[in-house]
């Protein structure tokens, strides 16, 4: 294994993972941190502070309190018996709730609360750290990088270079906003406008919905550059010396932004030799490949696994505290939206992401944006983790607060078997869903690495890896 192997392991796998490991472990820690202090400032019994779910790996016993990591590093919890049961999530408690005196319902509500409260407050403090360290932006305005020959939107005369100022209602100047705009749109077609010499045209253009990733498309395509995210073993573009991280400049002279261009180029090559101009290191490298007919597809492939790279830009100082929470804000009502209109935006439960798609785009971010987008994208999930949290629904803090304020009505603790098969029937119902999720987190992994934003994915679509080898 070669040096330069070890440093682009240690660059792009090994510190991202690594980084998105520990502002994950931070995060549970912050907000069962919350739960524990209220707790102890109550007065409340406390039998276990654990980061994960499931065995305990490690852990230390202090003052009675166990602390531990467990197995399942899916989350966390505290153990107080005196809460509502979890014993489907947390396991049995030392003491049963009905030898322990009762906690007051105002308790319970304090406790609960603390949790978001303290993650909203850590997403305050990074998003301040982000505002003045500042953060690497992606380069993608709005601009036409590369129409699909004789497409629909060809025919209706849209050329690269054309610049995207409108989709439907909503103003646009980044590719994003433009993929989140037609990703929430409840109509099959949407209304685009378009800048072109300086002349204001507007389009139907009809959407499609993306398999991979369950959004809706339309067939335009940014700028860009597409790279080799991978190459395949005992391929032409091995055989040919084309390498992880080349960048494709042109086929045959013809220019090429996009993955999708570069492989309607590439499919017409099939058994010829081809010359390919690829970036490397800064350099202009000219690389001779033969591309071999794909069987089913009929067309040329090289062995390439694809994405579209975005330039990015260190924006000092960064957005403000209020700008950040302010769009994550918008991000979230978009994807509310989107989810409550499913039928016609076609997003649903399968576009969201579980911890498996939340570290894929989070892991996403660091790689190509550095530090400062982890911690952007660590602002984006302590907020979702604090709103989520505060939902009126059994196993969650917000159903925590409903139970509290439903036992200071009555005057009298809840039936604790009711309550114990209440959070037994959650925990499976949530159990399901999470598998569910991740199995479609999965599957985008298999096709092609990740799309950032997971569960938000109407918002930071920064790259389009291919769903299959070119």
């Amino acid at each position: 294994m070669s040096f330069n192997t070890v440093i682009h392991f240690v660059l792009t796998v090994l510190y991202p993972g690594l980084l998105v490991m520990f502002l994950f472990g931070l995060t549970i820690l912050i907000h069962e941190l919350g739960h524990f202090l209220v707790a102890k400032r109550r007065g409340m019994v406390i039998e276990r502070f654990s980061i994960g779910f499931g065995p305990r790996v490690w852990g230390v016993t202090k003052d009675g309190i166990d602390y531990r990591v467990s197995l399942l590093p899916f989350g966390g919890y505290v153990a107080l018996p005196q809460m509502s049961p979890m014993e489907a999530v947390e396991g049995k408690t030392e003491s049963s709730s009905e030898d322990l005196p009762p906690a007051s319902p105002s308790s319970k509500t304090l406790v609960a609360l603390a949790g978001p409260v303290m993650n909203f407050l850590f997403a305050v403090v990074l998003a301040c750290v982000v505002w003045k360290v500042g953060l690497a932006v992606p380069v993608n305005p709005s601009t036409v990088g590369w129409i699909e020959p004789n497409s629909r939107e060809e025919q209706l005369g849209i050329l690269a270079g054309d610049r995207i100022v409108q989709v439907n209602d909503r103003q646009v100047q980044t590719w994003m906003d433009v993929q989140r705009a037609v990703a929430v749109s409840r109509e099959p077609s949407v209304n685009v406008a378009i800048e072109h010499a300086g002349q204001r045209k507007e389009f139907l253009l009809e959407t499609e919905l993306n398999p991979s990733f369950g959004l809706k498309t339309i067939n335009l395509y940014p700028q860009g550059r597409p790279y080799a995210m991978d190459i395949l073993p005992d391929s032409p573009a091995q055989k040919a010396g084309i390498l992880r991280g080349d960048k494709f400049l042109s086929v045959e002279g013809v220019p090429v932004s996009t993955e999708q261009q570069l492989r309607e180029l590439i499919g017409k090559q099939a058994e010829k030799p081809t010359v390919v101009k690829v970036v490397r290191d800064g350099s202009i490298v000219t690389i001779h490949v033969v591309p071999r007919l794909d069987d089913k597809e009929k067309v040329g492939r090289m062995g390439v696994m694809l994405a579209d790279e975005l330039d990015y830009q260190t924006v000092k100082p960064g957005p403000t505290p209020m700008k950040q929470f302010r769009d994550i804000f918008g991000l979230m009502g978009d994807t509310v939206y989107a989810l409550i209109h499913s039928k016609q935006t076609g997003i649903g439960a399968r576009s969201l992401s579980g911890p498996v798609g939340i570290a894929g785009g989070w892991w996403y971010e660091i790689v190509h944006g550095g530090i400062t987008r982890g911690l952007w994208y660590a602002v984006l999930l302590n907020i979702n983790l604090a709103l989520i949290n505060l939902l009126p629904l059994p196993l969650l803090d917000g159903g925590h607060i409903v139970l509290s304020g439903l036992e200071a009505v009555r005057r009298k603790p809840l039936n604790a078997r009711l309550l114990q098969a209440t959070s037994m029937t959650f925990a499976v119902v949530l159990i399901t869903f999470m598998l569910y999720v991740t199995f479609f987190d999965i599957q985008r992994l298999t096709f092609g690495w990740f799309r950032p934003g997971g569960a938000s994915s109407t918002n930071q679509p920064a790259a389009t890896p291919s769903t299959h080898p070119q």
